[in-house]
């Protein structure tokens, strides 16, 4: 079993899940298509670390 734990597509579209950071302590994963790139609009909530960002995405629906 791996540790490595990597965002699934958006719950909205299908396209890719990026990891995206501001700061030292927030991180999120947004749509590729989110904003500029597309009009999709599906982003996680900020979170401490990558771990939980991907783990808040992950959960979406």
């Amino acid at each position: 079993m791996s540790d490595a734990v990597s965002p699934k597509p958006c719950p909205r579209c299908g396209a890719a899940g990026e990891i995206r950071k501001a700061g030292s302590n927030r991180v999120w994963v947004q749509c590729a298509k989110f904003g500029k790139d597309g009009n999709c609009s599906a982003i996680s909530r900020p979170e401490a670390n990558k771990k939980d960002a991907i783990a808040s995405w992950n959960r979406m629906k």
